[in-house]
């Protein structure tokens, strides 16, 4: 069977500091709840998970990308109940929470939506598993405020990270193994804890689903995969004829397929730009990288109106129609630098040198947080077996023109994908596939 495998995770491992009285505002228990909350978050979530993407391709100009917008999302909304001034202004900004929210509306949604997933776990499914989990890991020499311990009573970890760093490092290190079901092992190396860390927050994601329509390996074949500008490729095509929701976007200048999981909860969108849009744009960086078509979607998606079109597919806009499929049999490992991201979206309060204000966790008097150094990997199989993923984040201190038939769908040059998850609005994984990782063999361009 086709399986998909996602595993994703962000930590963030910190220096510790100070707050005051009430907990998240001066007002923790209005008379009412925000009647926009859901919608405004699940918007907001959806805008950063394209900033994000678009902001990597950014930095990553040349190789494939691969990383997961909902675990980075999940980890700095942890930090934001923690945040206050600048810094918290500034991931208020960058995780797109409107002002009208206060940070009670964002902790009813966040909990509202953990209590659902418990309920789904609870229940069980026999399409797919999916599971999220927080964690904070706090030192056991500061008090921390009460109500953040009844905020996080069943994610909070008291920890003695002073005398024996390594132990604690093997315990986060066996909980991301845990979570990612083995995928992720050690993520943390040697020494990446020393005695002078306070807190470490992380977010794990677990996804396993089968396809709705299997591809059979019989069907799979070589061909070549171009990659303008490189050397082009031959690797190993999935391929399949059977219906599927299928469009052409002229507004995003690409191919849409959705490619469905057991269930139809959650589905692999690939956009596809034309074939001699991939080749270039006007200028010439984009003919020598040869990304031309990737740049003009990425472009393209970075315009609300044309972002807003893409969440309209997403979400069930598009027909069904009898499509050919050939999509690469893949594997990527990949490392994003998060701290070069979380400057490109304005936090760079947040990583500066002792400029972070996180000291909402904490009683009054207390020093407040910082964040040091940080880190995003991630991996991705694709087979007709079965797609397996895995994403690991660390914050951690211490020292063209279409095709002649548009019903055949040949990502046979550089594409973008999603996993969407329909039920959250929320994209979970995403991706640039710009070249293969492991090519069988290699031809001129």
């Amino acid at each position: 069977m086709v399986q998909l495998r996602a595993m994703s995770l962000l930590l963030l491992l910190t220096l510790i500091g100070s707050i005051t009285a009430q907990c998240l505002t001066d007002n923790d228990n209005p008379t009412e709840m925000n009647p926009d909350s859901k919608t405004a978050l699940v918007q907001g979530r959806y805008k950063f998970a394209l900033d994000v993407l678009i902001k990597s391709a950014e930095i990553e100009t040349d190789d494939s990308i691969f990383l997961s917008p909902d675990s980075i999302y999940n980890a700095l909304l942890i930090a934001y109940f923690g945040a206050r001034g600048n810094t918290e202004a500034s991931l208020k900004k960058a995780l797109h929470i409107p002002n009208n929210l206060s940070k009670v509306d964002v902790m009813r949604y966040y909990s509202f939506e953990k209590s659902l997933q418990q309920s789904k776990k609870n229940n069980g499914s026999s399409n797919y598993e999916y599971t999220s989990a927080n964690r904070l890991w706090v030192t056991d020499t500061k008090k921390l405020r009460e109500c953040m311990l009844d905020l996080f009573s069943d994610e909070l970890v008291k920890t003695d990270f002073k005398s024996n760093p390594s132990a604690v490092r093997t315990v986060i290190n066996n909980w991301v193994s845990n979570v990612t079901k083995g995928h992720i092992r050690d993520l943390l190396p040697e020494h990446s804890i020393d005695g002078s860390t306070d807190l470490v927050l992380a977010n794990a994601v677990y996804f396993k689903g089968l396809w709705q329509s299997r591809f059979d390996a019989a069907n799979s074949k070589k061909d070549i995969f171009y990659t303008p500008g490189r050397q082009n490729s031959v690797i190993t095509f999935m391929r399949q004829k059977k219906t599927f929701n299928h469009v052409v976007s002229e507004e995003l200048g690409a191919h849409i397929l959705e490619l469905p999981y057991k269930g139809l909860e959650i589905s692999m969108f690939v956009l596809l730009p034309p074939f001699a849009a991939a080749r270039s744009l006007n200028d010439d960086s984009s003919r020598i990288q040869g990304d031309g078509g990737i740049r003009n979607v990425l472009h393209r998606l970075s315009d609300e109106p044309n972002a807003m079109e893409l969440q309209i597919l997403l979400k069930d806009g598009m027909l069904p129609r009898p499509v050919e499929v050939s999509l690469p049999r893949f594997e990527l490992e990949r490392e994003l630098d998060l701290l070069t991201l979380f400057t490109r979206l304005g936090l760079d309060d947040l990583v500066g040198t002792n400029s972070a204000d996180l000291g909402n966790f904490v009683a009054e008097g207390e020093k407040t947080l910082h964040l040091g150094d940080a880190v995003h990997k991630a991996k991705i199989e694709v087979t007709e077996e079965g797609t397996t993923a895995a994403a690991a984040t660390a914050l951690f201190t211490f020292r063209s023109s279409r095709p002649s038939e548009p019903a055949v769908f040949n990502a046979n040059h550089p594409f973008i994908y999603f996993i969407y998850d329909k039920t959250k609005d929320s994209i979970l994984f995403s991706g640039v596939y710009r070249m293969p990782g492991n090519p069988t063999s290699s031809i001129p361009a």
